[in-house]
């Protein structure tokens, strides 16, 4: 027992050399002194950063502490349900007006790392003060170095609310915080953001219980591997079955797998108009080509030097713009009456549409 509780202490000894080998000082004195030319875009910005450091956890720091140090939390934003086009938008705006919420703290440290080649990712969820569920989601980072994975709350990690005020109280104790530790006061919707080897339910975290229930080890490296790779659409179907499957949910999970699912169901549509819009652009075109083709075909009815071998391959040009259609047309797997009407039309004038290619290819094939 004596040598076990050694291993552990130099363990623990190693971790805190890895992480606080980082000279804040020097970080500190780099970041206080950002020239204003380097503000001015999130490409200098970041370059001014992190070009000084060499290590991966040296840049991130920086990055926290500009964004810790120069962001202020917008009292006035907290409970609007603002609705942004694209992040670019949410970025956009925290940099020209240095304030914002969780998601512009978070939007912002994640884009200036990603400038920098580094390996961040944006997570929602919801936390805990003083052992109590807070009443609103929130958005924090998490971070990759050499394979090894940390999160980061730069929001929290800016300042605190008190009274209704903003207060200014930069700390590190939320920069490249260990899961195990992070989840005592964050739990993400998606719980393969826990980054635990043994996730845990959400009435757990709610309410500091424990579940004797016997789990499987869930690989979280190996599935976030596989997830980065997804299309965005196939990700958030994999996202829902996680959050379904992770027990009891209150009114911030529920409200987050309502906009998930609603996130997919949009997406699925608006796939499919693209396929059916793709469709109908071949089809056009195809349509275009016979009419060319009827053109080629009278001038040889007028006496013009038109060979069949000519009117053949227009055909063949036709019908190949004809089967792109009908490929993007087997794609549209639709519920919606709109989309189903306007894909039955379509096949049906395909259907008419290859009648006609059929007749032509005899009428060529018999002169």
């Amino acid at each position: 027992m004596k040598n076990s509780k050694k291993t552990i202490l130099i363990c623990l000894l190693i971790f805190q050399q890895s992480v606080f080998s980082i000279d804040f000082k020097k970080i500190e004195e780099h970041v206080a002194n950002t020239p204003h030319s380097s503000t001015k875009s999130t490409e200098a910005l970041s370059k001014y950063l992190t070009s000084a450091f060499e290590q991966e956890d040296e840049k991130f720091a920086a990055i926290y502490f500009w964004v810790g140090k120069n962001i202020r939390y917008d009292v006035n934003q907290k409970n609007q349900n603002r609705k942004y086009f694209s992040t670019k938008e949410i970025v956009n705006e925290v940099m020209k007006h240095r304030k914002g919420v969780c998601q512009h703290y978070s939007e912002l440290f994640h884009e200036l790392s990603r400038l920098a080649g580094l390996k961040s990712y944006v997570v929602s969820g919801y936390g805990k003060e003083y052992e109590k569920v807070m009443n609103l989601a929130h958005v924090w980072n998490v971070i990759e170095i050499d394979s090894t994975w940390y999160l980061v709350d730069v929001t929290w990690g800016a300042g605190y609310l008190y009274r209704g005020q903003y207060k200014n109280d930069f700390k590190l104790k939320y920069f490249m915080v260990e899961p195990a530790v992070f989840i005592v006061d964050h739990i993400p919707f998606d719980p393969m953001w826990q980054l635990l080897s043994f996730p845990i339910k959400y009435d757990e975290f709610d309410f500091g219980t424990t579940n004797n229930n016997v789990q499987k080890r869930f690989y979280y490296k190996d599935t976030i591997k596989i997830y980065v790779k997804l299309p965005v659409i196939e990700q958030k179907i994999n996202t829902v079955r996680r959050i379904e499957s992770n027990g009891k949910k209150n009114k911030l999970v529920l409200t987050e797998l309502n906009h998930e699912r609603e996130y997919i169901k949009i997406a699925r549509k608006n796939e499919e108009i693209k396929n059916l819009n793709s469709g109908n652009y071949y089809y056009n075109e195809a349509v275009k080509q016979l009419n060319e083709f009827y053109e080629l075909k009278q001038k040889k009815t007028k006496g013009k030097k038109v060979s069949n071998s000519k009117l053949m391959s227009e055909l063949s040009l036709i019908e190949k713009n004809l089967n792109i259609a009908k490929k993007h047309y087997a794609k549209v797997k639709t519920t919606d009456k709109d989309i189903s009407y306007k894909l039955k039309k379509v096949n049906s004038a395909v259907s008419k549409f290859e009648k006609i290619i059929v007749q032509q290819k005899g009428y060529l094939g018999n002169n």
